[in-house]
């Protein structure tokens, strides 16, 4: 067996098992010793299983002849993997694609390998479109050939239109672009190659080279983050003397942002894990105050907050290209759950904002129970609040040389709110609502 291979039976099985994410485990102590080959090799298939997982399971129904479903784990992840391989890598050749798998399936149960071995040789070479063509139910169709959930498909087709989304699911079925940031002062590293942000005049795109392995990296001077997630801070307009919350901060790449943008405020942090908590302050040492505390009951401080930023926890449905484990866990109550949480967080963070401050609710979700409907329930509660039109402040950041040359701010928004559908900028998907104290 390859050490790719096991490497990506070894994230599957946890991603499936244990509810782990991909990308954190493919960074993990399980690829220790990888070479960098080997590790891209078990990058490509692990995300390319979990992207394709329907369409990969749907052809592998009509050779195996039983569901998916019912498969022990260990056969399941294994013909995934050689599925993967034999219908998306062509450079692989088919041999090694079958005999590898049929190694895994056996390293967990010697059983399993004559049944991998004989499904795997059967798999259908059609393209998808043929297979599907008998295909009468259309929701089923949707779904594989999209292999993302029906119920989901439909929720955005509602929501936005057909086509969008159709346009979302094929972005989220690609590798996304790798933004990072330097901090202030840092210059590109050796052996890096990046191209100008889309988004903001601060923001690059890694065109080559491996960022996590970089000294700038390891000294966090480089910062590996979304543009529409950087895109957020700068929403709150940091001034150098405000006093800002960040109330749901970990993994910290927001935090750290605001700490850049204005280096001389007073900046507390709130974690609800104290694990969480920790990585955060490894990450920032020099945060003035990190606390951990559940962000959806009264906050344990004191005074008024002129900024404050609520990043709240969601479904991340507009993160489905860099997490696509994701589509196969959630449920389509979900967004309305998430949406009680988030109201909760905002509203304990709300309690202490000041007359004239900002506070900023963002969401990596495009449903609108987590943004439109969230807000909605706390202006109708608290007339003290006011929205302020996300295009007056893209307008603010536009004319400060913030924003990336060419780029028309009106496309980052819809109505008062800020919003990014998946791959509208090649970017994650992303709400927010800049609400004001008057």
């Amino acid at each position: 067996m390859s050490p790719a291979r096991q490497l990506a039976r070894d994230v599957l099985l946890a991603v499936e098992e244990r509810g782990g994410y991909a990308s954190d485990l493919l960074h993990s102590p399980l690829a220790r010793g990888l070479s960098p080959a080997d590790l891209r090799l078990a990058t490509e298939i692990v995300m390319g299983v979990l992207r394709w997982r329907a369409q990969l399971d749907f052809v592998l129904e009509r050779a195996a002849r039983r569901p998916v479903a019912r498969m022990q784990p260990a056969a399941r992840v294994a013909l995934r993997i050689g599925a993967y391989q034999l219908r998306f890598l062509s450079r692989i050749p088919a041999s090694a694609a079958v005999n590898e798998s049929v190694a895994l399936a056996k390293a967990s149960d010697p059983r399993l390998g004559g049944f991998v071995n004989a499904v795997l040789r059967h798999l259908p070479a059609e393209p998808v479109e043929a297979l599907l063509a008998p295909e009468s139910d259309l929701r089923r169709r949707r779904e594989v050939e999209f292999s993302h959930p029906a119920w989901l498909l439909e929720r955005w087709s509602r929501a936005y239109s057909p086509a969008t989304a159709d346009r979302i699911a094929e972005f989220n079925n690609q590798p996304p672009p790798t933004a990072f940031r330097l901090a202030p002062g840092a210059a590109l590293p050796t052996g890096l190659a990046a191209t100008p942000g889309l988004l903001l005049a601060s923001a690059l795109r890694a065109t080559s080279g491996d960022l996590t392995h970089t000294p700038a990296f390891r000294a966090h001077q480089l910062w590996i983050q979304d543009e529409a997630s950087q895109l957020i801070p700068y929403l709150l307009e940091p001034q150098s003397r405000d006093r800002i919350l960040d109330a749901c901060a970990a993994p910290g790449a927001k935090t750290a942002l605001l700490q850049a943008l204005a280096p001389a405020a007073t900046l507390v942090a709130l974690e609800r894990h104290l694990h969480r908590a920790r990585l955060l302050r490894r990450l920032l040492p020099s945060l003035p105050l990190l606390l951990v505390a559940d962000a959806s009951r009264p906050l344990p401080l004191r005074g008024q907050f002129d900024r404050i930023l609520v990043d709240a926890p969601c479904t991340g449905t507009g993160t489905l290209a860099r997490n696509p484990e994701i589509r196969w866990r959630l449920d389509p109550a979900d967004p309305a759950r998430l949406a009680q949480l988030q109201l909760a967080i905002l509203r304990q963070a709300l309690a202490r904002l000041r007359p004239a401050g900002r506070c900023v609710y963002s969401v990596c979700s495009i449903e609108s129970e987590e943004g439109p409907g969230v807000v909605a329930a706390v202006l109708a509660a608290d007339s003290s609040l006011s929205l302020l039109p996300a295009a007056n402040v893209l307008a603010s950041l536009a004319a400060a040389h913030h924003l990336a040359p060419g780029l028309d701010p009106a496309s980052l928004t819809a109505g008062a709110f800020l919003r990014i559908l998946p791959g509208q900028h090649a970017t994650d998907g992303f709400f927010a609502a800049i609400l004001q104290r008057h």
